[in-house]
This record gives C-alpha cells, sequence and structure tokens, in this order.
C-alpha cells in the first residue's frame, strides 16, 4: 500500500489469497476450519488497505467457494460489499486440462456464476501455449473480465536446478494475442518470470488494441466438482435421481442405517449409468443426526460422482450442511411458503449465498388450501414465489425449478381424481407465465400405491404428457421409464 502511494498514479494492491495446504473436497479439512482461516487472513488484508481481494491458485471448487463466503462476510462486517471492494478468482489449471481435483474450466465458471465474482482467470501452473484452449473457453463463455497470469513456460531442469525456459518477448508475444484476440482484461506473471517479463508485458499492453467480447454466451447449468450439466437437455428432460433419498427409497435407507457409505456413493454411481443428469440426496431420517449424515453422504458422493446434486431436506441446517460440502453447483430442495415468507426468504438467501439454484414448491400459507391442487392454483402460488425470490432476492428466472407438486391419482377419493390432469395444466400455466424458469417434478408420486408394472406404464405416459406441457426436469428412476414405442396403444390410452 505504501509504495503504491510512493510510485503515485493508478497503481493498486491486490490481497492475495491462496489455496493452502488442505482442500475441502479431499476431505483435507472442513468448511468451517477453512472459513475461518480465511476469515483471518481477509481481515488481516482488509486491515493492510488491498483495493481488491484476489483468490488466487485454486486448486479447488469447494475451497473457492469458502473463500469467497468468507470475503463477503468479512466485507458485511465492515459495511461493505464486492460493489466497493471487488473479489476475483483466479484457477490452477494443470497440464492434465483440469484442476487438482478433477474439475473442468466449466465447472468453475458453473460454480461461480452467480456469485459477485468481480474476474475469472488462470495462474501458475503451465505457460501462455497451455492455458490457450482454457482461456479460449472463458473468453466465449465468462461474462465478466478474464485474466491470464502464466509462468514462464512449463519448467526444466538444467544442472541439477529448476528454470522456467519462456523468455520475456517471446511470453509477451504469445499474451499479446490473448488480449488482441480474445479479449483478456488483466495480463501477468507467476512462477519463473521477472521484471524484464513483466516490463515486457507493459509494453505489450501499450501497444495492444483489446478485442471486443460483445457474444459471449453460458447455459444455464448446474455443475459437480468435475463438470457442467446444463438445466435444459435437448432431447430428454433433465433426469434427476430419486434413489439417494431416504424419503422414497427403502435401499438408500437402509444403507444409511448401516452407514454403509462405499455402497451408498456405488448407488450413487448407478443412477448416473442409468443416465441421471442430476442426484437429489435427502438424507432426512428420524432419529438420525441429519446435518452429519448429509456432510458425509455428499462429501462422498461428490468426489466419486461426475454429476450434480440436488440437495434435499426440509430442514435448513441440513442443507446448509450439504452446500458446504458439495464441490460444484447444487440445486437446493425446495422452499416453499408453507410456513409464511421468513423460512422462503431464509432458503433463498441460503442457496444465493452460496451460488446454488433452488426448487419452489407450490404450497403456500392459505389456511384453506395450503397445497396447490388446481392448475389456476399452482399458479398462483408459482407467481408469488417467482416475484419475492427474483425482486426481493436476486434470482435470475433460469435458475428457479417450479416444483407444481404431483399427488398419487390411485387414492380412491374424488378430489384425486383430477390430480395428474391438474399438474399437467399446471405445467403448461408456469411453462407460459415464465419461460425462462425450469419445471420440474416427483413423477412417481403420481403411480404411488399402484402395482409395479402398472406403475411404469403409467410414470412413462404421464413423462410424456408433462413434457408436452413445458416439464423441462423430473425427480424420477431413468431405468423405469419406458420410451412409446415400448407401450401397447391400449395400455398408453387408458
Amino acid at each position: 500500500r505504501a509504495a503504491c502511494q510512493a510510485a503515485g498514479g493508478q497503481r493498486y494492491v491486490l490481497g492475495s489469497i491462496g489455496p493452502g495446504t488442505r482442500l475441502l473436497t479431499l476431505g483435507q479439512t472442513d468448511w468451517s476450519a477453512m472459513h475461518a482461516s480465511y476469515r483471518t487472513q481477509i481481515e488481516g488484508l482488509l486491515d493492510g488497505g488491498v483495493d481488491a481481494l484476489l483468490v488466487e491458485t485454486c486448486q479447488d471448487p469447494l475451497q473457492i467457494r469458502c473463500a469467497v463466503h468468507a470475503a463477503l462476510r468479512a466485507l458485511e462486517d465492515r459495511g461493505m460489499g464486492p460493489e466497493q471492494l471487488p473479489i476475483m478468482v483466479s484457477v490452477t489449471v494443470e497440464t492434465t486440462g483440469t484442476l487438482l481435483v478433477g474439475s473442468e474450466i466449466a465447472a468453475v465458471a458453473a460454480t461461480l456464476r452467480r456469485l459477485p465474482v468481480a474476474s475469472l482467470g488462470l495462474n501458475c501452473a503451465t505457460g501462455p501455449a497451455e492455458m490457450t484452449p482454457h482461456v479460449e473457453w472463458l473468453a466465449k463463455h465468462w461474462d465478466r473480465p478474464v485474466s491470464v497470469v502464466p509462468n514462464a513456460g512449463l519448467p526444466i531442469l538444467v544442472d541439477g536446478r529448476t528454470e522456467y525456459p519462456l523468455q520475456a518477448e517471446p511470453m509477451a508475444q504469445r499474451m499479446s494475442g490473448f488480449v488482441g484476440d480474445l479479449g483478456v482484461s488483466m495480463v501477468g506473471g507467476c512462477c519463473g518470470t521477472t521484471t524484464e517479463h513483466i516490463g515486457a508485458l507493459r509494453a505489450m499492453l501499450d501497444m495492444a488494441s483489446p478485442a471486443s467480447r460483445s457474444q459471449v454466451s453460458f447455459a444455464p447449468s448446474t455443475s459437480s466438482v468435475f463438470g457442467a450439466v446444463e438445466h435444459r437437455q435437448q432431447n430428454s428432460v433433465q433426469i434427476v435421481g430419486e434413489r439417494t433419498n431416504a424419503s422414497g427409497s427403502r435401499a438408500f435407507k437402509r444403507l444409511l442405517e448401516a452407514e454403509d457409505w462405499d455402497a451408498i456413493v456405488e448407488l450413487a454411481s448407478e443412477q448416473s449409468a442409468d443416465g441421471s443428469h442430476v442426484l437429489d440426496v435427502n438424507v432426512d431420517y428420524a432419529g438420525r443426526d441429519n446435518v452429519r449424515d448429509m456432510r458425509e453422504v455428499v462429501s462422498r458422493i461428490a468426489k466419486g460422482v461426475d454429476i450434480p446434486l440436488m440437495i434435499d431436506s426440509t430442514q435448513i441446517n441440513t442443507i446448509r450442511a450439504g452446500l458446504e460440502s458439495c464441490g460444484g453447483r447444487a440445486i437446493v430442495n425446495s422452499a416453499n411458503l408453507e410456513e409464511g415468507e421468513p423460512k422462503f426468504d431464509e432458503l433463498c438467501q441460503l442457496a444465493r449465498e452460496h451460488g446454488a439454484a433452488i426448487v419452489l414448491g407450490c404450497i403456500d400459507d392459505d389456511p384453506e388450501e395450503a397445497m396447490a391442487r388446481t392448475a389456476e392454483r399452482k399458479l398462483e402460488v408459482a407467481t408469488r414465489m417467482f416475484e419475492r425470490a427474483t425482486k426481493v432476492h436476486g434470482f435470475q428466472a433460469e435458475d428457479l425449478f417450479f416444483d407444481p407438486l404431483v399427488l398419487p391419482i390411485s387414492t380412491g377419493m374424488a378430489q384425486d381424481r383430477r390430480s395428474g390432469l391438474e399438474t399437467i395444466e399446471g405445467v403448461r400455466h408456469i411453462a407460459k407465465a415464465f419461460p425462462d424458469a425450469q419445471i420440474t417434478c416427483g413423477l412417481s408420486n403420481v403411480s404411488f400405491g399402484l402395482k409395479p408394472a402398472a406403475r411404469v406404464v403409467l410414470n412413462s405416459v404421464f413423462l410424456h404428457e408433462l413434457q408436452s406441457a413445458g416439464l423441462t426436469s423430473a425427480i424420477m428412476h431413468a431405468s423405469k421409464i419406458l420410451p412409446r414405442t415400448r407401450i401397447e396403444d391400449l395400455h398408453w390410452e387408458m
């Protein structure tokens, strides 16, 4: 700070926040310990007078979220926000093409997209040549400034010592393409670079004409530790696997009782292999420590399965535990207005803090009809939640998953005979009113109580009708759904 003030002009101090020596996704520490450590460091940097915080050399998306969360808390305590003091992020992509824990650059971008991060870039591990494909991806898909701070090439051994072979002028020439062709906003030098390298970069920038990045596009997505999955699938709904849910899967419940964590990860892997795009994880089980179970299950599945997670619970602390254990970008399931706006607001705020998407169930606090049964009522409740989620909490429509609620049609009660039809029409109404939002449902609820063969047919036909009405996602057992061609006409029409 003192050096910048003495030099004068436009010079800024970036507070460097490194990855530390223990990674969350690998289970080497926990969220609370890492969060407290980052808070201590960030408080010191703020006391020192930094102009921005730079979370750099990142190797784990969960570690990045923890650092950003700690930074936001520290700023909030001082009456500040990221608008006054920016939070920048720079990741380290190894020669393997991923972060150390296996994350692709798209997974990182999806994880950070809804967090108040001022810039995203790469530093360390490789030289500019090896960074090129990842920088190109960011230039096309990341909607904020991009930074590139490479090493002076890949290190080599010379007479028993490590040297970096890329000299100052060749490095500046390489970097000029990032600025002039891709529109990179910030450049610098990491390991092996010298004052000569920085001087050459400075001279290059004086002559450069930065390219425009007006065509940036990023499809709404969630992500696992490893990769991103788009909310909208081209040839299918987004399939959310339902078998890791203690409320609906007896097999999962038994494994949870036995604390057979390896078998739980295997069950999750089977759903991924069966075609699920996302996994619903619900450990709500009376008599157990649900917070502990959620941490155990999510942390193990997150590093063992390559698809994103839907963190599902009726308890806020259990959802928080899942988000703090889940690398990547999750979906929170679910918020509703059954207990009024305070709990709805708390869940929305929690999801926003972690950059998560959220499921909104069509239930409100109406004493006469809390659970929306008719299509019109489903739209009414969805509209109320949409207004509050977007205007009060700042959600984008594309990150909201409306659940119109699927009720069994096999109860024998007259009021339930039209439940399936009302859900289909409710989906149609919500899709028309909020075309950018997602619509999901617990598909198999419609056939609860029927024989297995009948359930397969009914679920398959119901999914077809829902998808035609505008459904974009469904919580279901993917291998139990049949295509139209495998169901007899008579059964389909019935």
